[in-house]
């Protein structure tokens, strides 16, 4: 499947069709040995196909189980590219879990998310979700924000971290965006209050079908607030380049 590109749609969300697989069981409430009765297979196969190392054959009779109305899907395209539905479906990818963790390890539970969606696998003690606007609203009264906003309004979402650090609104903001440092918001605002990470690697998003998007681009982290520990913490865990703030 790596080799082809091939990609499934209608099963869960995941990074490959074996996570997809595991997460479509979960769901629908089956334990392994009741899927592999379904399927016709051994519960020690159905392990094997969830950790990646099944056959085909396998995989396929747990797929027409689990999702039988699942089917081939073309490669996605990226979050930022063309997407004739606009911008609104186009800005719907979601920060992967495996990257979520490295943030609450680092930095510790969310306590907001402004930018939330229904699908999105952030876990925050209030998420603000449209119609309500996280541009608009406030953020006080919490002391840990992660931010993944819609990368169609960076700049728009930068500024308004920045006005929530000005303002004292949170305590501590941790910000995935682009590495879009030519704006002026960057360049007056971000580089001069936050510590910003340059990460290693690009990141896949995953996406309302359950898909994994690339990255196109280099991403950053801004961060406001957070301790020579935390930061330290979590490039441990995120590989990254840090620049630190500077005032003039």
């Amino acid at each position: 499947m790596a080799a082809l590109d091939f990609r499934v749609s209608g099963v869960a969300r995941g990074a490959s069709l074996p996570e997809q697989l595991r997460e479509r069981r979960k769901r629908l409430g089956i334990t392994i040995d009741r899927a592999a009765a379904k399927a016709d297979l051994d519960p020690r196969t159905v392990r094997a196909v969830e950790d990646g190392r099944g056959n085909i054959g396998s995989l396929v009779a747990l797929l027409r189980t689990l999702a039988p109305k699942a089917k081939k899907s073309d490669p996605p395209r990226a979050s930022w590219a063309y997407d004739p539905r606009g911008l609104e479906e186009r800005d719907k990818r979601f920060t992967p879990r495996w990257f979520l963790d490295h943030v609450t390890n680092a930095f510790g539970p969310i306590d907001i998310d402004p930018c939330a969606h229904p699908a999105s696998a952030v876990e925050a003690r209030r998420k603000i979700i449209l119609p309500e606007c996280g541009l608009a609203s406030s953020w006080a009264g919490h002391s840990f924000a992660f931010i993944n906003p819609p990368f169609s309004a960076v700049s728009g979402w930068m500024t308004r971290a920045a006005d929530a650090w000005d303002q004292e609104e949170v305590e501590t903001i941790v910000m995935l965006v682009p590495a879009r440092t030519d704006s002026n918001v960057f360049q007056e605002r971000v580089s001069r209050h936050a510590d910003v990470l340059f990460l290693r690697g690009r990141i896949r998003f995953e996406s309302v079908e359950g898909l994994a998007w690339p990255a196109p681009f280099s991403l950053m982290v801004a961060i406001w607030g957070a301790s020579e520990q935390q930061i330290a913490r979590f490039i441990e865990l995120a590989p990254s380049v840090r620049m630190k703030p500077w005032r003039e």
